[in-house]
């Protein structure tokens, strides 16, 4: 290990041993125990590296994402979507700039009920006494108009729904609506209206919030504001879209060990620990902090075997402690 994958472990041991430490130095490792360790280990190290593979994909498509949002998804799976729905591939783009977004329209301009709140709440200015000026009144056919809406979106809620969809939240006030498809391969939200019209307010309106560059900006604008007003679905990436390994294999090789999670916790640190007091200054260092507590003596003799038992079996478990180590 460098320098720096060193102070890594330590750092990684010591949080270890602020929430069980003391279990791990009383732990005295058995070579039966450690032959009992090596595939769990071995799937440890699969499930880090497969994770940190995602999350390097992942900050990718965000940091340089380019081309049609939507081939992009289906190069991973099918979009299933209902009918009804059009994809509109100029305000994907224009919305992708921090990573691909697929929006979807249903053809429908605003109604007259969200129309009138979000040209309320667009121009709203209060009052020399702070008050906020008067609620919009609205008429009950804008109302009814609103109830239609809403309807199209629960309705199509259930459809997604029945085709294996997860419900996960909704927004203030139940929008938006948040989904997950079957697998968390893609995040979904049913939207009101199309938050990227530029009609929206500034404040939150996504373009102005993550594309600062004016001109950049206008042009999103443009591409998002020719196409209806109305409800919308926007499709994202959802939190195994950038999964290629599986990321259970730790579990698996636990069940076939026949070992518990907290027990692999405290086998796993007494084995960084029994590494560690291999090197001289480390176990010395120990001992001065021991000095004469008949406990933390005790600890160390347990210790001093684990080391003297890593010493002999260093060629097979070094390469298996370093695989633990986070690439940097």
């Amino acid at each position: 290990m460098n320098r720096c994958e060193t102070l890594i472990v330590i750092a990684a041991l010591v949080l270890a041993l602020a929430a069980g430490g003391a279990r791990a130095q009383e732990l005295q490792l058995k070579e039966a125990d450690l032959c009992k360790l090596i595939p769990v280990l071995r799937a440890a190290a699969a499930d880090l590296g497969a994770a940190q593979a995602m999350s390097e994909r992942e900050e990718a498509s965000r940091t340089g994402f380019s081309g049609d949002p939507l081939e992009f998804f289906r190069g991973r799976a099918k979009v299933d979507l209902p009918q009804g729905v059009r994809y509109v591939p100029g305000c994907s783009r224009a919305a992708s700039a921090k990573g691909p977004v697929a929006i979807f329209t249903f053809g429908r301009h605003i109604d007259c009920y969200e129309r009138t709140w979000r040209d309320y709440w667009r121009g709203m200015k209060r009052g020399p006494d702070e008050k906020l000026p008067p609620e919009p009144n609205l008429s009950k056919s804008c109302r009814a108009e609103h109830e239609q809406t809403m309807k199209l979106l629960n309705d199509t809620q259930e459809v997604l729904e029945k085709r294996g969809f997860q419900f996960l939240s909704t927004g203030i006030g139940g929008y938006p609506i948040y989904l997950a498809s079957p697998g968390q391969v893609f995040g979904m939200a049913l939207e009101l209206y199309n938050i990227y019209d530029r009609a929206n307010a500034p404040d939150g309106h996504p373009f102005f919030i993550f594309i600062q560059n004016e001109e950049a900006r206008e042009a999103a604008l443009a591409a998002c504001s020719d196409m209806p007003s109305g409800p919308i679905i926007v499709v994202r990436p959802g939190d195994r879209f950038f999964e290629k390994e599986p990321l259970e294999t730790l579990d698996v090789a636990l069940r076939k060990a026949g070992l518990s999670e907290n027990e692999y916790d405290a086998m796993k640190v007494a084995l960084f620990m029994a590494r560690m007091d291999t090197k001289p200054e480390w176990f010395q260092a120990a001992e001065a902090a021991a000095a004469n507590d008949p406990a933390a003596v005790r600890a160390l003799a347990i210790r001093r075997a684990n080391a003297d038992l890593y010493r002999r079996l260093a060629a097979e478990f070094d390469p298996l402690l370093d695989a633990l180590v986070p690439r940097q």
